[in-house]
């Protein structure tokens, strides 16, 4: 992400975004706990009523169902840049993985930031900026885990892990 964000001449220490109300909303919704599963309740999610057969399908059921594109929660998305929506995306993943280590102290998580400038004017439109969190768990440590973050060329990936691996990743 940083090598990305140097070619845009972007220094996103420097910078914060206040969040619309309608990520502040998803924010704050409810978190749906069972079978082994944590979901932010925003839309349609919902907890399966049979239990999720591996540590890799609950990884990738919470994967799908934690996915939230930051152009959708912006009233006016024409008005917005890619970098607008990295500094949207940017704060609502941080603040989404100091709230999953708060109400959760005892599982850890990986939140995960995509983002990639976009060049063309219909996609311009939209923020390619996408927040996404699971649940880590060791039997699906390496399906899950992105060891080689430089396959991802075209777009940038942060990855933020709570509690007692809140190691911070970028490329």
């Amino acid at each position: 992400m940083d090598d990305l964000l140097e070619s845009l001449e972007y220094n996103y220490q420097e910078k914060s975004a206040a969040l619309p109300k309608k990520l502040i909303h998803l924010l704050h919704c409810p978190f749906l706990v069972g079978n082994d599963l944590v979901l932010l309740k925003s839309d349609a999610q919902f907890i399966p009523e049979k239990e999720l057969a591996t540590a890799v399908d609950k990884c990738a059921y919470e994967d799908i169902e934690n996915h939230f594109h930051i152009d959708d929660y912006v009233d006016d998305v024409i008005n917005y840049n890619s970098l607008a929506f990295f500094e949207l995306g940017l704060a609502f993943t941080m603040q989404l993985a100091d709230r999953l280590q708060s109400e959760f102290p005892k599982i850890s998580f990986r939140v995960l930031l995509s983002f990639g400038a976009v060049d063309s004017d219909k996609q311009h439109q939209f923020g390619n900026c996408v927040t996404r969190f699971y649940t880590i768990r060791a039997e699906a440590e390496t399906a899950f885990r992105i060891q080689n973050l430089e396959v991802f060329k075209n777009e940038a990936i942060l990855t933020i892990e709570t509690n007692n691996q809140a190691e911070t990743t970028t490329e």
